[in-house]
């Protein structure tokens, strides 16, 4: 028999488990999922069966089985049988606890926002130690990406007690608990650092792993003094060490002329080796100066040191790109780009160099994309090779499912500028009905049809209809991603000083793109910002505000490098400026209460107060920007 003790108690309520005794062959339902036992251990094989109308075409799944701090993502390899998807899996000796994660459609099944997180336990009944907070670290890591409503403050006591109910286990999360700790309650974190400080002096002797958490001990308490003698220890002690390593990778990152950087990399082969991943990404940017020299032979023999393939796509991509862009070296250019897609093609079946954090399937969906974005490189060599049936070729795998319209807009080039009329009829009409296209791509088509039909008689109604079906669809779709949230009220001050609080604005429609100085992505969106802010400048139901987050230093320099960035370049953008939870602390406030954890983000706010949309990135096309956002900004003043 499996019993549950105290310590698991404490999770309850968020795992919709209760406090009793479970035989072992009892399962539990939990949400839509059924699994054969209500308290799974390592080892053990556990059926699931989880219920859905949805095809199976629009279905997915995967789990993660923790184990300390990290998490390790695994398909399900599932078969359906009526309304039911099926699957066993072994769980992994090592795991702690599992996460399922099961997308409908566009969407994820958060099971009302809880998830489906479950501790594992001992066959006696026991939760593993730590299985609390390999939990608690995944809703605050991870959980949100998959609808779960994560309570911040929940997540970290689950860490909290689990790590002081089991303190040999403490030095295992030096890595990440102490400086959640510090954000979470502070004056208590700071006898605790204390104490595992005084844990690593008090032996005798300690690895280099120990040094290091040592070291971000006294990073997280500021204590700098500290932290420069015991980086002179760390150098002394573990000269092949990690810390050395990277002082020697700064030394040459900042070295400017290519013969000492030269000199710097053997250096490093020498006292190193050739399998340390800080040595493969210097021989890559050795490599990069060498063809920029337009020492093709140094460049050759340097990239065919690198030990770590996977590198290489993307150098040679990345070279290769740049002469395309410019119409130089192209027949280096071709080769080199060619080498790339060789290498990720054979990658999509070879999973043996997948990341931990991706799983087999997941992997091999990301190397199709980079597949398809090397494939656009290559048919723009290519096309300007003068090669327009290979470009052609090349790019039709590189549009993929035809989402990106810089993408298609090259496709139907290379189709016009091949003759080839019927193709673009066919192509265009598609990008067009689906919203994937722009102005120039109307173009390609209008000349297509222009060729086919003798004349632009019926073109325009053609056009027009095309394009119907397309906003359509935009509609469709922005509704279906419409939610309702509360938002979270803030008060920050803007680049004049001028405070600018949230509630103020109710029964306005604001966006607050949330930006830094540093983001390549967000400052490559802003033209096409620019255009929606221009759009909706009379109109005062509408409230652009650009939140200037994750941004270095105190707030008069945070506040000065946002204004100045903006003002430099000609923006009539109203930014405020977020702060740190704490200070030295690399979360902010508004970022946080938003679950922004990546940028650009831009958060739609309805005139109820509410939060409506939320979108991440930018698919670096402008006109698609300001379509999307102005029907969303639309559909909120309707």
């Amino acid at each position: 028999m499996k019993t549950t003790n105290c310590l698991f108690a404490l999770a309850l309520t968020a795992l919709c488990f209760s406090c009793k005794e479970t035989p072992k062959d009892t399962g539990a339902n939990i949400g839509s999922l059924y699994i054969s036992d209500a308290t799974p251990s390592p080892g053990e094989t556990l059926n699931l069966a989880y219920s859905t109308d949805v095809n199976k075409e629009d279905f997915s799944a995967f789990y993660y089985y923790t184990v300390g701090s990290s998490a390790y993502p695994v398909d399900l390899d599932v078969t359906k049988t009526d309304s039911l998807y099926k699957a066993s899996i072994v769980i992994p000796d090592s795991a702690t606890a599992l996460a399922f994660n099961f997308k409908l459609k566009k969407d994820f099944d958060s099971n009302n926002k809880n998830g489906y997180i479950i501790p594992l336990t001992t066959t006696s009944g026991d939760t593993i130690a730590g299985a609390l907070a390999s939990i608690g670290t995944y809703k605050l890591r991870l959980a949100p990406s998959y609808g779960v409503e994560v309570d911040k403050k929940e997540a970290f006591n689950l860490m909290k007690a689990d790590l002081f109910a089991h303190e040999d286990l403490q030095e295992k999360w030096d890595g990440i608990f102490p400086r959640t700790f510090m954000s979470e309650e502070k004056a208590e974190a700071e006898k605790y650092i204390t104490n595992r400080i005084a844990a690593y002096r008090s032996k005798s002797s300690l690895t280099e792993k120990e040094y290091r958490n040592l070291n971000s001990l006294y990073q997280i308490n500021g204590n700098k003094e500290k932290i420069d003698s015991l980086q002179l220890v760390m150098v002394e002690k573990f000269p092949k060490g990690l810390i050395v390593q990277q002082q020697a990778w700064s030394e040459f990152y900042k070295e400017q002329d290519y013969s000492k950087k030269k000199e710097l990399f053997n250096d490093f082969n020498q006292k190193f080796g050739n399998k340390s991943r800080i040595r493969n990404i210097m021989a890559t940017r050795l490599a990069s100066e060498a063809i920029q020299n337009g020492n093709k032979e140094e460049y050759t023999s340097i990239m065919a040191q690198v030990t770590d393939k996977a590198m290489l796509p993307n150098a040679y991509n990345s070279i290769a790109w740049n002469y395309a862009e410019k119409g130089e070296n192209l027949e280096f250019a071709a080769e080199i780009s060619k080498k790339s897609l060789d290498l990720v093609k054979a990658s999509i079946n070879d999973t043996k160099d997948k990341p931990v954090y991706n799983t087999v399937s997941q992997y091999k969906e990301n190397m199709v994309s980079t597949y398809n974005m090397y494939a656009d490189t290559y048919a723009l060599i290519k096309f300007k090779q003068g090669d327009i049936d290979e470009a052609i070729t090349y790019q039709k795998e590189a549009i993929g499912k035809g989402l990106d319209v810089e993408l298609n807009e090259r496709y139907i080039q290379f189709l016009t500028e091949g003759k080839k009329y019927d193709a673009i009829l066919n192509e265009a009409s598609k990008f067009i009905e689906n919203g994937n296209a722009n102005a120039k791509i109307n173009k390609y088509y209008k000349e297509a049809f222009v060729q086919k039909n003798g004349s632009e008689d019926g073109f325009t109604e053609k056009l027009e209809a095309l394009e119907k079906v397309g906003y359509d669809k935009l509609v469709a779709k922005t509704k279906e991603e419409m939610i309702n949230k509360k938002a979270k009220n803030f008060t920050l001050k803007n680049t004049n000083g001028e405070v600018v609080e949230l509630a103020a604005l109710k029964g306005k429609t604001v966006i607050l793109d949330f930006w830094a100085t540093w983001c390549g992505p967000c400052k490559a969106s802003f033209p096409g910002m620019q255009v929606a802010v221009d759009k909706y400048k009379d109109n005062e139901n509408v409230v652009f505000l650009f939140v200037d987050t994750m941004e270095s230093g105190d707030y008069d320099t945070r506040s000065k490098l946002a204004g100045d960035f903006v003002k430099n370049n000609n923006y009539s953008f109203e930014v405020i400026v977020d702060n740190p939870v704490e200070e030295g602390s690399r979360a902010y406030q508004v970022a946080s209460n938003f679950e922004v954890t990546g940028i650009p983000t831009k958060v739609i706010i309805g005139p109820d107060g509410n939060i409506k949309f939320v979108s991440v990135g930018y698919s670096g096309n402008s006109d698609k920007l300001v379509k999307e956002l102005s029907l969303k900004i639309d559909l909120l003043n309707s």
